[in-house]
């Protein structure tokens, strides 16, 4: 075969491998889904009703929607996070009557952070129940008190294609934690990896 020939050969090669990665065709070795990155992973929304209380008086029912957003793993077996809460356009009026402040100045999503959240007794796959204790929480001036809050964690069993870092790790993670518990195991590993996924570090 003459040099030319296989030079023209050597660069149809290339220019096909180039091709292939721009088309995303590319080998497993080059995916990014193991590459470490934060995962923040949020809780469905759950419809949760809570009460705009006047002094000692629950005096309106608000039907908003909740989601839990993991921040931690913590050592004794309870999770960190944000809660965000919908507040819809009755309760927001009714927060405006109370207060007497402009009704486009009552925010219509609140945020907790610092939020912890347990495992309801004995929980585990298919449907992880994560329980957070009554608290109360001032929206533009008005009290809002929530009782026991439950959001839900899908149970996930892993396998060779959950990959790393995704939310479908997070909940491979927090089943194999649920079965530690219910064991009556320490889960002092599955906690560590919990936390390198969610801050996006890498394995020691």
């Amino acid at each position: 075969m003459k040099m030319s020939t296989i030079r023209l050969t050597a660069s149809a090669i290339t220019l096909a491998i180039g091709l292939l990665a721009l088309t995303g065709f590319v080998a497993p070795a080059m995916a990014q889904d193991d590459q470490p990155r934060p995962v923040a992973y949020t809780t469905a929304p759950k419809l949760v009703i809570a009460k705009i209380r006047s002094g000692d008086a629950d005096v309106y029912d608000v039907r908003g929607k909740v989601t839990f957003t993991v921040t931690a793993a913590n050592s004794d077996d309870t999770i960190a996070g944000t809660l965000n809460y919908t507040i819809p356009d009755d309760a927001r009026q009714k927060i405006s009557q109370l207060t007497g402040r402009p009704l486009n100045t009552i925010k219509s999503t609140l945020t907790q952070p610092g939020v912890v959240a347990n495992f309801q007794k004995g929980t585990g796959a298919p449907l992880i129940h994560l329980e957070i204790s009554p608290f109360d929480s001032d929206v533009n001036g008005a009290k809002l008190r929530f009782n026991r809050i439950v959001v839900d964690i899908n149970g996930r069993q892993g396998g060779p294609t959950i990959r790393k870092y995704t939310n479908e790790e997070i909940e491979v993670l927090f089943t194999v934690w649920t079965r530690q518990i219910n064991n009556g195991r320490q889960a002092r590993g599955v906690i560590a990896r919990l936390n390198r996924a969610i801050n996006g570090e890498a394995d020691q």
